[in-house]
């Protein structure tokens, strides 16, 4: 789709976690479609790459810094000028059997997941124009937690809560809560180990916890994109809960 005439040429975005997986999709479409792209994550080498081809800026943040949050932001509102979105998609999600699970793990994840979310929103907040829309990626499966990632839902159940917290709040925020299912080619379970996947793969096949099909990784981010499009060209909506499920095609 090119960007003349896209519900979101123009607009001002910035995308964290964007250095691979949905947050780069979401990057890349964005740009694809007109928007106004600024991209923030970790991986510096990555994300450089990724703002030369969509002709954006490039940002280093680790979300699990409070203090680089505020700073990187603001360097960011000041590139582009004030957000007209901010999508916030870095996710962490640890492998290991519950009782396995130190503490270490849970303060990672829920720093990535849910605090880091939270303070990206602080961050944000002042630099959004008047109809600013926000959009935080969580899990499809808050709820129904599968074998193995105990930190992970956990962190994402209690960032639902934040985010209920900020709409009750502040409800003059478009805050879009977007709860996504198994998509392909993401690095989700990058460093995880082999063995232990293998478990559990059988534990999530054993109880129907993994679609015959997954989500399209560009049909995942267009989604996404196309939410913002929609929440910031109709002001007095917001779409608070959206959830993506691979759509299951026969044959």
């Amino acid at each position: 789709m090119s960007g003349e005439g896209s519900d979101i040429a123009g607009l001002r975005v910035l995308v964290v976690g964007a250095s691979s997986g949905i947050g780069h999709a979401v990057a890349v479409r964005a740009a694809e479609r007109g928007a106004k792209v600024a991209v923030a994550a970790r991986r510096m080498d990555l994300l450089t790459e990724l703002a030369e081809q969509i002709g954006g800026s490039a940002f280093e943040l680790d979300v699990e810094d409070p203090g680089a949050i505020g700073r990187v932001v603001a360097e960011a509102a000041q590139t582009l000028g004030g957000f007209d979105a901010v999508v916030f998609t870095s996710t962490v999600a640890p492998m290991a059997h519950i009782e396995d699970t130190d503490v270490a793990t849970w303060i990672h994840a829920f720093n990535v997941n849910t605090l880091g979310a939270n303070g990206v929103l602080r961050a944000v907040r002042p630099h959004l124009s008047d109809t600013g829309v926000v959009l935080i990626a969580s899990s499809h499966d808050v709820g129904r937690p599968r074998a193995g990632v105990a930190a992970y839902n956990a962190s994402k159940a209690a960032l639902n809560e934040i985010l209920h917290s900020w709409r009750s709040e502040h409800p003059d925020l478009a805050i879009l809560r977007v709860g996504i299912g198994p998509t392909e080619d993401t690095e989700i379970l990058r460093g995880a180990d082999r063995e232990l996947l293998a478990l559990l793969f059988k534990s999530w096949t054993k109880h129907g916890q993994l679609p015959a099909q997954m989500s399209a990784l560009n049909d995942v981010a267009n989604t996404l994109v196309s939410l913002v499009g929609t929440a910031y060209l109709n002001p007095s909506v917001v779409p608070e809960v959206v959830q993506l499920a691979p759509r299951i095609r026969r044959g």
